[in-house]
């Protein structure tokens, strides 16, 4: 199995937020040879690679949870009402299929349906309140006692992963952050056959979408001194603009400042000009909207200098994205080059 085969697996593997517990699995059993794994009592796991020095201790880190939906309640119509597990917009999902997850371990087809048009008091708005998933059942009884299904049950799109041929693109579900959790998980593999002048953890989070909750808890358990975010954040390259910041196959996102977290300078100059040594693209981005694990982790103890690194996805949060596996390449390479090189005076040169 190659790097685009894994990713392609995490990818359809379902793991909203609460839920990540088959991502993690599946992280765990295709990390690198020679690591330690280390959890957490929320479903957190680390890979702990001991290089030539305990120091620094370099935290590479990517959440394992998709946006997603859990079952609010079931219609006397059998119809199964929502609620959103991170940031949808209901446009994206009229008609889209589903696949419901029971407690009992069985999974279920389904599709969104709405409340007709007809039968709106404002045509022009749609909202989540005014969706449901239609699984076949015929009632609130066989929902319940033929499906067994139960407030609570996870709700996952259904994609249909798609390489475009002789493009090196992929069209997949969940590279918010797949993407950047398949681009640890290389570096992983890659780690377990190299030396490297620190200590590294490469950790999968949960419940990013949901409150970016779990990494405040994973930067207690590291106690990092430098983070690294690995995302599959959104491309703005289908908005029309001038000078778009993040285009699919153009380098990887490499982000100044969002409103969770303003990027030291020193560490942004030092990561871009890594990558311009090594012929690697990157896109300096500046997002006005959003934020990442980084903006728990850079608040840790007294200060965790951090910065986001990741793929430009178009349709974030959406039933497809789309990437390029060239960026994604390009986001591997740059790891692994920060991983061999950020040493102890390094950092002190980062900190001033």
């Amino acid at each position: 199995m190659n790097r685009y085969d894994r990713l392609q697996t995490l990818c359809e593997t379902p793991g909203i937020s609460g839920n990540e517990s088959l991502v993690r699995r599946y992280f765990e059993a295709e990390t690198g040879d020679g690591g330690d794994l280390l959890h957490d009592n929320m479903g957190q796991v680390l890979w702990r690679h001991r290089g030539d020095d305990d120091k620094p201790a370099i935290l590479f880190l990517a959440h394992m949870d998709e946006v997603g939906f859990i079952v609010a309640d079931i219609t006397a119509a059998g119809m199964l009402k929502v609620q959103n597990i991170g940031g949808w917009d209901p446009r994206t999902l009229m008609a889209g299929a589903v696949e419901v997850f029971t407690s009992d371990g069985r999974c279920h087809f389904g599709v969104f349906g709405s409340v007709p048009m007809h039968f709106l008091a404002d045509k022009s708005k749609l909202e989540i309140k005014d969706l449901f998933v239609d699984i076949g059942a015929a009632s609130y009884d066989e929902a319940l006692n033929d499906f067994g299904i139960c407030l609570g049950d996870a709700i996952v799109p259904k994609c249909f992963t798609h390489t475009v041929p002789d493009k090196r693109r992929l069209f997949s579900k969940a590279f918010d952050d797949r993407a950047g959790l398949g681009a640890i998980l290389e570096l992983t593999r890659t780690l377990a056959e190299r030396e490297h002048p620190n200590t590294v953890y490469c950790g999968g989070s949960v419940q990013e979408e949901v409150g970016l909750r779990g990494a405040q808890v994973i930067t207690s358990l590291v106690q990092p001194d430098v983070a690294f975010i690995i995302e599959g954040p959104p491309a703005d390259d289908t908005l029309g603009l001038s000078r778009p910041q993040a285009c699919v196959g153009k380098g990887v996102h490499l982000r100044a400042y969002d409103p969770g977290m303003l990027v030291r300078r020193e560490l942004k100059d030092w990561v871009a000009g890594l990558a311009a040594e090594h012929d690697i693209s990157v896109q300096i981005t500046v997002r006005r909207r959003g934020g990442t694990d980084g903006g728990r982790v850079h608040l840790a103890h007294s200060g965790v200098p951090s910065i986001v690194l990741g793929v430009p996805v178009r349709y974030a949060h959406s039933h497809h994205g789309l990437i390029s596996l060239d960026d994604y390449d390009n986001l591997i390479s740059l790891l692994v080059h920060i991983a061999a090189t950020l040493d102890k005076a390094m950092l002190q040169r980062i900190l001033g």
